[in-house]
């Protein structure tokens, strides 16, 4: 095989809490996390040139050593001790940026998942998140997918109960959230509203959309500084929306949605005002092979 085409699905947050501090300053989270059918889609190739080459479509994407699909070529061919071969990864990018929907995390999941088969080396998922978990916290439930709770820093994972048939309607500001920005202001702050991921995980359980629309919850939306953020809530909320919530650490909001019209309808009204939405559906895997 000399090439391989793998998606890479974006990540929201159903709830999100942050209950510490680790010694090296990263939080201790408790989150509900679902891949959506927004993705990104990754071209990987075989070259005899050597080296690793990146491209993408998008002009706001920096293409070099130090984007996290590189990075993870690179940790890839250190631990597996491939001699020097050239590989050309090429993006298609889809998932905005700086939104808190993991897109530069799917995208190192994805080039971890196919350099995997493209080299024929046979790694474990389990390994695979091994090596993506020092990229960022997110990456090893790129590599997994579907409906998870995860705690520490984000990578001890639990599979959960897949969601109930639902739609989702995802928005992005113009303005994005800087991750540790978002961190450093819930550290100086005291959010009112903290999510009850108990409860999030018993609603999942018993597949009431209504419920988990309910529990839906992020403690980072509370120290948000974007007021578009509660602006897009309420307008998925008048649209018929189980819930909404701010993703990761923003500034993508997303609607849960029973009904497809009702989704479809939002869809149309939130166009008016922003660039970058979507409409979604729960996906049950993470990076994946395209056949």
């Amino acid at each position: 095989m000399n090439e391989c085409r793998i998606e890479a699905p974006a990540k929201i947050n159903l709830t999100l809490d942050i209950t510490g501090v680790r010694h090296d300053g990263y939080h201790i989270l408790r989150t509900v996390m679902q891949t959506v059918t927004l993705c990104d889609y990754l071209l990987l190739r075989k070259t005899p040139s050597g080296g690793i080459q990146l491209k993408c479509d998008h002009e706001e994407l920096c293409c070099d050593e130090t984007n996290l699909a590189c990075r993870a070529a690179s940790a890839f061919f250190a631990y597996t001790d491939i001699p020097p071969v050239g590989v050309q990864i090429v993006i298609e990018k889809n998932i905005p940026l700086e939104a808190g929907l993991a897109g530069g995390s799917a995208d190192a999941a994805a080039v971890l998942m196919g350099l995997n088969v493209l080299f024929d080396t046979g790694l474990s998922d389990r390994t695979l998140c091994e090596l993506g978990l020092p990229l960022g916290a997110d990456v090893p439930f790129c590599i997994m997918g579907g409906t998870m709770q995860g705690e520490g820093i984000g990578e001890i994972l639990e599979p959960l109960p897949s969601l109930p048939k639902c739609y989702f309607v995802i928005a992005k500001p113009e303005s994005g959230v800087n991750t540790k920005e978002a961190y450093a202001l819930f550290d100086r702050e005291n959010p009112i509203r903290r999510p009850d991921n108990d409860m999030m995980v018993a609603a999942l359980a018993a597949g009431s959309l209504e419920h988990i629309g309910n529990q839906l919850c992020n403690v980072l939306e509370g120290v948000c500084p974007l007021p578009e953020v509660s602006r897009i809530k309420q307008t998925m909320l008048e649209c018929g929306a189980l819930g909404a919530a701010m993703s990761g650490s923003g500034s993508a909001v997303f609607g849960l949605f029973e009904n497809k019209g009702d989704a479809r309808h939002c869809l149309s009204i939130l166009n008016d005002h922003y660039g970058a939405v979507f409409l979604a559906k729960p996906c049950p895997h993470g990076a994946a092979i395209v056949e």
